[in-house]
């Protein structure tokens, strides 16, 4: 025999009870539904602006690199024209120097030789002079026996000049030659030109006598072309 039951059995019902949950209604749907729709419009808002501002920030990144590299082709242009201008400088510069110098008489024959005049020994007799650039070369010989000492002597007294670098002389080459009997001993010298400042020069070619050459070196330094 069977006994219907005088009840519905109410599964959603029992869920809830057991849950602790209240049925919903229309008007709770409702509010959930717009607490969704507000929380997703919400989330697609900041999401919307952090696009926004990597957008922002990358079209700003993307412009200032463009900015750069603009930059650095001027920078090379200006780079390569100072290098260029810088080159001319120095080419002027040197070109002024080496007229400056065959100017004030360094390396001219009538300061060389007045100078020599001062330093060779009355034993030492002079063959040749060799000026190119800042290098000089002077061929001579001396009489024997005491030749060697008289070229030593020589050396040291051109050592000693204001136009030569003290470190730069050297006999390079000495032979044994015999002419009318008389034995004598021929060297050659190499040494290079100094650069003496004005006043070392008016000193000293005020002492040699030499007028021409002093009212040079005070002209250049007057128009400060020499130091």
């Amino acid at each position: 025999m069977i006994i219907k039951s005088n009840h519905h059995l109410d599964l959603l019902k029992n869920r809830r009870q057991l849950t602790n949950n209240k049925r919903l209604t229309f008007s709770q749907s409702n509010k959930i539904r717009k607490r969704g729709y507000l929380l997703g419009l919400f989330i697609s808002t900041i999401g919307i602006l952090i696009c926004s501002w990597t957008s922002y920030k990358t079209f700003k990144a993307i412009k200032y690199k463009e900015k750069l590299i603009i930059q650095a082709e001027e920078y090379k242009k200006l780079k390569s024209t100072y290098s260029s201008i810088n080159a001319d400088l120095k080419s002027i510069y040197k070109v002024n120097n080496q007229i400056a110098q065959g100017i004030i008489g360094t390396r001219s024959g009538s300061a060389l030789f007045l100078e020599l005049r001062e330093k060779l020994p009355t034993t030492i007799q002079i063959i040749s002079i060799n000026a190119k650039g800042d290098e000089l070369n002077i061929k001579g010989k001396g009489n024997q026996p005491n030749a060697l000492g008289s070229i030593n002597s020589f050396q040291l007294q051109l050592e000693n000049s204001f136009l030569i670098n003290k470190s730069s002389v050297f006999m390079t080459r000495a032979w044994e030659s015999k002419k009318n009997k008389i034995n004598s001993l021929n060297f050659t010298m190499d040494s290079r030109f100094s650069n003496p400042s004005s006043n070392i020069l008016l000193a000293n070619y005020e002492k040699l006598g030499s007028l021409g050459l002093y009212k040079r070196v005070t002209l250049l330094k007057q128009e400060g072309l020499i130091k």
